[in-house]
């Protein structure tokens, strides 16, 4: 799985960008707001046609423009395919279209053609943050390697919106119970194999070697079976709404009780959050953990995802790293580094001075500026 090249025009604050990828990690060094993490955010979003920094589609349209356009190239087992999304203005929206080399596809078809990647700092939401965002993340990994559970959450999706509406109409006096049977039925077979799948990916990335630290991810599924859903038939009702199931899963990251990475990650003067638990057990990083300590735990999240797209690949993704280096030690510096090393890299940074230097040495190296790029 290789990114051989990228083409922008009118995506953020790049009119227009041709960017051509060999076999070396890529490393992109500027100022903030330079336009580094746009190139990353705009790789990411061929792999899964989503955006984790904007709130609407709307903002990757670079201003005073009607459309922008994401090309890419990529090359798997000798063969090249080219996928491309067109975001256009509809008054205020924006509307999407995907393409496969050259032919419109759904959506949901086109995701999985790019398995990534990304790491953010901002992703330390993914454990302070709300369970629908913790879910967002595991779904974007899991979704681009598993055609079964892409078909699944979007069945369930659609099972779950109807349950919803019929609920409504209960509480209103314009439906009867019986008409939940059918979509009880549907929520139960979609939402078996979505848990499945969750509690296989976390089963397994549980046994994984842990060098960024003594990391365990707690997966909380939200079982639904016949016998719950009735016992909450009353308050659904009330509420108008599902409220078991895979849509209110949710999982934990914890660290080993005694064990800190505050050694391993500099806080940068940042307001510290963490409190004393009041008991001898491990800690959950939501409430007691630091921001070094959440920041790395996310890092690890991250990684251990990356190693579960590629054992069930058979190839691993591409990795898309922004800003990694800054708040790690030497140790786990060298870490990431070597992980690098194992497929198509692509980093972002502000400066070169906390990446080790024999990495730069094997490593291209891009200057971004204003929306563009000096080799």
């Amino acid at each position: 799985m290789f990114l051989k090249s990228l083409h922008l025009t009118n995506y953020r604050n790049y009119s227009s960008l041709e960017l051509n990828f060999d076999n070396r990690p890529t490393v992109l060094v500027g100022n903030n707001a330079a336009g580094k993490s746009n190139i990353l955010e705009a790789i990411y979003l061929l792999s899964t046609t989503k955006s984790l920094r904007a709130e609407a589609e709307m903002e990757l349209i670079k201003q005073e423009q009607e459309a922008a356009l994401v090309n890419g190239l990529i090359e798997t087992q000798n063969n090249e395919t080219k996928l491309e999304i067109i975001l256009q203005k509809i008054e205020d929206k924006a509307s999407k279209r995907v393409k496969v080399n050259g032919i419109p596809r759904r959506v949901v078809d086109f995701i999985g053609h790019l398995p990534a990647v990304i790491f953010y700092p901002s992703d330390i939401n993914m454990v302070t943050g709300p369970p629908s965002l913790r879910r967002w993340h595991l779904d974007l990994g899991l979704a681009q390697i598993d055609p079964t559970y892409k078909k699944a959450l979007t069945v369930y999706e659609q099972f779950l919106t109807a349950r919803n509406r019929v609920l409504k109409r209960i509480r209103e006096g314009q439906g009867k119970k019986d008409e939940l049977d059918y979509w009880t039925e549907g929520l139960l077979d979609q939402g078996k194999v979505i848990s499945e799948k969750r509690k296989e990916f976390f089963e397994f990335i549980n046994t994984l070697d842990k060098p960024l630290g003594q990391f365990r991810f707690e997966y909380i599924p939200s079982e639904v079976t016949i016998e719950k859903l009735a016992q909450t038939n009353g308050r659904e009702v009330a509420a108008a709404a599902t409220l078991i199931g895979p849509h209110r899963d949710d999982f934990r990251v914890i660290l080993a009780n005694g064990v800190s990475t505050e050694s391993s990650m500099e806080d940068s003067g940042a307001v510290r959050q963490r409190r004393t638990p009041q008991n001898n057990k491990d800690r959950d990083l939501a409430k007691f953990g630091s921001r070094g300590e959440q920041r790395t735990g996310t890092l690890a999240f991250k990684l251990a995802q990356l190693e579960y797209m590629a054992f069930k690949l058979g190839q691993r993704p591409i990795l898309l790293l922004d800003d990694v280096f800054s708040e790690l030690d030497a140790n786990h510096r060298a870490y990431v580094v070597e992980i690098v090393g194992k497929q198509q890299t692509i980093i972002a940074t502000v400066e070169l001075e906390n990446i080790p230097q024999t990495f730069l040495d094997s490593a291209r190296i891009l200057t971004v500026e204003n929306g563009r790029i000096t080799f």
